[in-house]
């Protein structure tokens, strides 16, 4: 077991990550693991977690998330490691298990290899010792009280393994190599004496003595204007050592020079330049001319598909490693007309000035020999492992379209551009290296197009094309006759409009479809038939759901290796499991191919009964502890779900879709995908051959859908209709129990109690989790109607210990909001935040709705307390989750938190407005113009008063016929404003 806290804190069995939960949770792992094998006392972590607000029972809180951890490391058995004791809790682990304690370890080996003078074990401990870090330190718990000065304490230990480590290598007279990092390390940190004297001194000792005190000038005046002082004296007696030469600073001497060879070795082949702009590369560009100076690095290959811009980078990476090879840089561009012997024979002239490769043997010279396209040589795997076994200095920098799979070989994918992402703002697209791209090409084609207005079209096509430069480049191609809407609507039909004849490119990819194919004929049969079948997926895929589709290849995970290995596929982004991608040009290359097969509804009927199976599952997951999982798993299969419910719904196979309809009911509503759930089950219902049972099942979907749109009357009209057409006693607790909510906000009070009180005891007869933690609540929204806010919190605080033992995150989250809404109701804003803040720690990313209502009240606390600037910081967000969620109620909400950030501002007419418009968008369920929270109405009293009845009720009139997005302009900007003057 790996326990990480340099960077996001992890656990890694083998390699695998055990998902430790939510922030709080994580929160508690490091306290544990920072004091392992220590124990951290319960007062210690109430301290650590909440600081001087902790929630109402902070020992039982704790609990659940001992608890939640203990869960979390049993799928790897390892709970036992969470230990009670009887002063608080301990992580019963070695403290070398943990990232940090390794670190240290490795640093003073490192103090102690420099002691004995072995310079090079310094080095070699220093530089493993600050890979251990993978970012800041504690970086997802920061916002923890307790982690603040830990983080800062270790990002200081970084800083001194990275000092410590600048300072062997310039020992080792690594001093060229050190230019660059050091000069990022001067920007990045300007207040650290030593980079500064570090970098001054490598520049001087790669004979730039004038940059050298540049830079000390550079340092005096960052120090002088930061902090008023001047350098410190070891900086200003470097300065004079520069200006005097002092031979003490002059670099160690270099190793024995090695034997001189015979022949004199001729120039080097020139490294191409591009001719155009490059885009997106530089930190890969950086990555490997990092590898490139290892001394422990021989081999390194660019792989990825034709047109991926391996070439390009292996110019680039050689061009910034030039000056780090005294013998030079060879470059050779392979062809399928070049053999090995010819290629030997190029190196051996190139190196020692003779083609006979015999005198290759031992040769120790410090060169880098650049193997453009290796692909096309046979044997090329061999011809590389040769050169490196064969010699003892150059390194060997190869580009092919599939891994050489050799020994020394350092294997650097390829990826393509970064793509904007689909809510990008324009800003974001113009910054995105795939836009910025195309956009390049395309001016240099047809400079006169209007290319920049039309940078949704233009972003759609990118994403589409997943940021391949091959492919983007013979897009742009194309402007002078399609613009890029009409080249991205080509490409559903024909990969063909992908061509160029006149592009200074070999043959074989000056068509996007000749670039596949020859990887794909390089395939086995196996592989092959995997490709065919990837456009069954619409976007990411799992291994199981290859397998799937797939029971006709033997060995699936050998098959899909090739593929992943040819890079026509390649690992895709997910929170919870492994899944692949395929660029979406292959997706459409295997489009064309699927269409020739004879058992294409056979394939998909496969892959609907995987989808049917893995939804089965997660509907009875959903609720526990991997509820959060479970919704990263949907969220990743949603696109596949929703065609293969899409096509059962137009073939008319009537039981699938109404399976599936049913089972992702919930997964609908915890995801948000609300309006999308409703749509697709209205057209189910329209199916003319339902049974009584489906239609039943579909109406309850679409109640519950409704429900949680607040279409109240809708939810109540579905219900009812289930009532009348089933006998099945858990679907008539769950219809009753939604009726019943639907009727209490609505006024029918008495019967809609009834009725959850109907389904409650139902529900705990059929012992249903789900329908009893619904039935409470709505159990309680009728006494908050009442005005009976005792028994509206015994049911919340009664409910959360149900969601508690359970351990579902989502519910845990919505209830821990609504304890802190009725705080807000008691104006207790502290409590309100206390529980607010709670539910946004545990719903994180994976539930947005979630966070997006106990962000809300968050803003609402904020606003109670005459905090502008926090309520406009939280209105932000909830904003954005609430646009995202598309929920009536969540928009109009937002609105009234807005018309109290008015007020607070002063701009009472602003107030009155987003309060009307938020009355149009969602009216208040107490039957008035006034809002039922007690923080809001007070609000919106206060604007009408400042105002006078009639000028308000002027302004009333024009918030409610307004176009809304003018009134939600003026709240936008009432935020930004705020968060200006934070």
């Amino acid at each position: 077991m790996e326990i990480r806290l340099l960077g996001p804190v992890e656990v890694a069995v083998d390699d695998r990550t055990v998902p430790l939960g939510s922030p709080r949770q994580r929160a508690v792992f490091a306290m544990l693991a920072l004091a392992a094998p220590g124990i951290v006392s319960v007062d210690r972590f109430v301290d650590g977690l909440w600081g001087e607000e902790p929630p109402g029972n902070p020992a039982a809180a704790l609990q659940v998330f001992v608890h939640g951890l203990r869960k979390a490391l049993k799928t790897e058995s390892l709970d036992h490691v969470v230990v009670r004791e009887h002063a608080g809790y301990r992580l019963a682990v070695d403290p070398g298990a943990v990232d940090i304690g390794r670190a240290s370890t490795l640093h003073q080996r490192a103090r102690d290899a420099r002691e004995e003078g072995d310079l090079a074990a310094a080095a070699a401990a220093l530089a493993e010792a600050r890979a251990l870090w993978r970012g800041p330190a504690l970086a997802d718990v920061r916002a923890t009280p307790f982690a603040e000065p830990e983080a800062v304490r270790l990002d200081e230990l970084r800083l001194l393994v990275e000092e410590d480590l600048y300072d062997a290598e310039l020992a080792l007279g690594r001093h060229h190599a050190l230019v660059d990092p050091l000069s990022s390390a001067v920007t990045d940190h300007p207040m650290r004496e030593r980079f500064w004297g570090q970098l001054m001194t490598a520049l001087y000792r790669s004979d730039r003595q004038a940059d050298a005190l540049a830079t000390y000038a550079r340092a005096r005046e960052r120090l002088a204007d930061e902090l008023g002082i001047d350098p410190g004296q070891a900086l200003q007696q470097l300065e004079l050592a520069i200006l005097r030469q002092d031979p003490s600073i002059a670099a160690p001497a270099p190793a024995a020079p090695q034997l001189p060879v015979v022949v004199a070795p001729r120039s080097p082949s020139r490294v191409p330049r591009p001719t155009t702009p490059t885009f997106g590369r530089e930190h890969l560009v950086e990555q490997v001319h990092l590898l490139l100076r290892r001394d422990d690095v021989r081999a390194v290959t660019l792989t990825g598909p034709g047109g991926s811009g391996k070439s390009r980078l292996a110019a680039l990476a050689a061009l910034a490693a030039e000056d780090d090879f005294a013998g030079g840089v060879v470059h050779l561009a392979m062809t399928e007309r070049t053999d090995v012997d010819q290629v030997l024979a190029e190196v051996a002239l190139a190196l020692t000035g003779n083609d006979d490769p015999a005198g290759l043997d031992g040769l120790d010279t410090d060169a880098l020999l650049v193997l453009d396209n290796l692909e096309s040589v046979d044997g090329a795997a061999g011809l590389v492992a040769d050169l490196v076994e064969r010699t003892a200095g150059p390194t060997v920098l190869s580009t092919s379209r599939l891994p050489l799979r050799i020994r020394a070989e350092h294997d650097v994918a390829v990826p393509p551009l970064d793509v904007p992402a689909a809510d990008a703002s324009p800003a974001e697209v113009l910054a995105a290296p795939a836009v910025a791209m195309f956009l390049d090409r395309a001016r240099a084609i047809a400079a006169d197009g209007d290319h920049e207005q039309r940078l949704a079209e233009v972003a759609e096509l990118c994403r589409f094309l997943d940021g391949f430069p091959l492919a983007i480049e013979l897009a742009a191609a194309q402007v002078r006759l399609l613009a890029p809407g009409e080249i991205r609507a080509a490409l559903d039909q024909d990969l063909g409009v992908l061509q160029a004849r006149g592009l200074d490119v070999p043959e074989r990819q000056q068509t996007l479809a000749a670039t596949i194919e020859w990887s794909y004929e390089r395939l086995d049969p196996d592989a092959r038939r995997i490709v065919d079948r990837l456009a069954l997926f619409e976007r990411s895929f799992t291994i199981e759901a290859v397998e799937a589709v797939c029971d006709d290849v033997p060995d699936v995970l050998a098959a899909l290796a090739q593929v992943v290995e040819a890079r026509l596929v390649r690992s895709a982004e997910s929170r919870v499991e492994v899944r692949f991608v395929a660029l979406g040009t292959v997706r459409a290359y295997a489009r064309a191919r699927l269409a020739e097969q004879t058992d294409v509804a056979a394939r998909r009927d496969a892959l609907s009964d995987h989808l049917r199976r893995r939804v089965l599952a997660w509907r009875e997951e959903l609720d526990g502890p991997t509820g959060t999982a479970v919704l990263g798993r949907y969220d990743d299969t949603a696109a596949d779900l929703d065609a293969a419910l899409d096509r059962a719904l137009a073939e008319g196979a009537t039981d699938l879709a109404v399976e599936l309809a049913s089972s992702l009911t919930d997964l609908w509503i915890a995801s948000g995908r609300l309006t999308d759930g409703l749509r697709r089950t209205t057209a189910l219902l329209d199916l003319p051959d339902l049974t009584d049972g489906d239609r039943a099942v579909l109406h309850l979907v679409a109640g519950k859908l409704a429900y949680h749109l607040t279409d109240w009357s809708r939810a109540a009209s579905e219900c009812r209709a289930v009532l009348s057409l089933t006998t099945d006693e858990r679907v008539l607790a769950d219809a009753r129990c939604h009726l019943g909510a639907a009727l209490v906000v609505t006024g029918s009070e008495d019967e809609g109690t009834a009725l959850a009180q109907q389904a409650l005891a139902a529900a705990e007869a059929l012992g249903d989790y789900r329908i009893t933690v619904v039935a409470l609540s709505m159990l309680a929204i009728g006494c908050a109607v009442r005005g009976d806010v005792e028994a509206e919190r015994a049911y919340y605080e009664r409910r959360l210990e149900v969601v508690g033992e359970r351990g579902d995150a989502a519910r845990l989250a919505d209830t821990l909001n609504t304890l802190a809404e009725i705080a807000l109701d008691e104006s207790d804003p502290a409590s309100a935040r206390a529980y607010a803040g709670e539910s946004v720690a545990i719903a994180g990313a994976a539930l947005p709705l979630e966070r997006r209502d106990a962000t809300i009240s968050l803003a609402r606390a904020a606003a109670l307390d005459d905090d502008a600037a926090e309520a406009a910081t939280h209105l932000r967000t909830a904003l954005e989750l609430s646009d995202r969620t598309g929920q009536a109620l969540a928009v109009a909400q937002c609105l009234r938190v807005g018309g109290c950030l008015a007020v607070l501002s002063a701009d009472h007419v602003l107030a009155v407005r987003a309060f009307a418009a938020a009355q149009r968008v969602s009216p208040s369920p107490s039957g008035t113009d006034d809002p039922i929270e007690a923080d809001l109405a007070a609000r919106l009293g206060q604007a009408r008063d400042s105002l006078g009845a009639d000028r308000a009720a002027r302004e009333w009139t024009l918030g409610r016929t307004l176009p809304l997005a003018s009134t939600r302009a003026a709240v936008d900007g009432l935020v930004s404003q705020g968060l200006s003057e934070r």
